[in-house]
């Protein structure tokens, strides 16, 4: 048992140091293919759903990290999801689980390609890794499962194989279609409370920006400050990760 603990660590160590510097010609090539791909209706709706993975997660950390108990995440076939968290039932603990959300898919995509463009390609996917995984222990629903499933399978075989240049090709696709996802994100959270009138109250007053408003009474700002909010930490990562990527 020790020594399979000990070959575990010394894989996850040998894929975490890997190093990869990307051709700025793939680099292009990458980026390009990626915005072209989502663009396409059928191939976003598929792909969205890893996107949904990032955001429940960011409602998780942000829970853990103010102190909620976290029950679990489901994803639906819809590609929606919902983060279950127990404590204060008001307060900045819960104000804050709720604005992680649609950040998340935009920070998870700058910090992975500060760390592929500073060389630490392996350590972007390893922590990519690590994160399906902690969304796969804590889906508690089919969907959820499968979904969080196929993601980790999908990358897992890269970090496993362990080519360097094809991990970092990959941290690039992640990066910028995770940045690409935050902000396609947020604007359709924006098209719900633009379309109000046409939408039931139940599904207006679901979404994060709506129940962030009503979180803190001592923060009692409107939806629409928070969707400002979102949309300014979306282009914010996005326009980061270009940066990085182009710079």
């Amino acid at each position: 048992m020790n020594e399979t603990v000990q070959d575990t660590f010394d894989a996850v160590v040998e894929r975490w140091g890997v190093e990869a510097s990307p051709e700025p010609e793939a680099v292009l090539l990458i980026t390009a293919a990626v915005v072209v791909l989502t663009a396409v209706p059928q191939v976003w709706r598929a792909a969205r759903q890893a996107s949904t993975i990032i955001h429940e997660m960011g409602h998780v950390f942000a829970a853990l990290l103010c102190g909620r108990r976290v029950s679990g995440i489901k994803l639906h076939s819809d590609t929606s999801g919902v983060t279950v968290s127990r404590g204060k039932p008001q307060g900045p603990g819960l104000l804050l689980t709720f604005l992680a959300g649609y950040p998340a898919p935009g920070l998870l995509a700058a910090g992975l390609v500060w760390l592929g463009a500073a060389g630490h390609s392996g350590a972007a996917l390893t922590v990519y890794q690590v994160i399906l995984l902690l969304a796969l222990l804590l889906s508690r629903n089919f969907v959820g499962i499968v979904s969080c499933l196929l993601a980790a399978l999908a990358t897992g075989v890269i970090w496993w194989h362990n080519d360097p240049q094809t991990v970092g090709y990959t941290v690039v696709a992640l990066g910028v279609f995770y940045a690409l996802a935050g902000v396609r994100g947020t604007l359709d959270v924006w098209r719900v409370h633009l379309t109000a009138r046409r939408r039931s109250r139940a599904e207006v007053a679901g979404t994060d920006a709506a129940q962030a408003a009503r979180a803190w009474r001592f923060l009692p700002l409107p939806a629409a400050v928070w969707l400002l909010f979102f949309l300014v930490v979306t282009l914010a990562s996005a326009a980061t990760v270009f940066w990085l990527l182009f710079a």
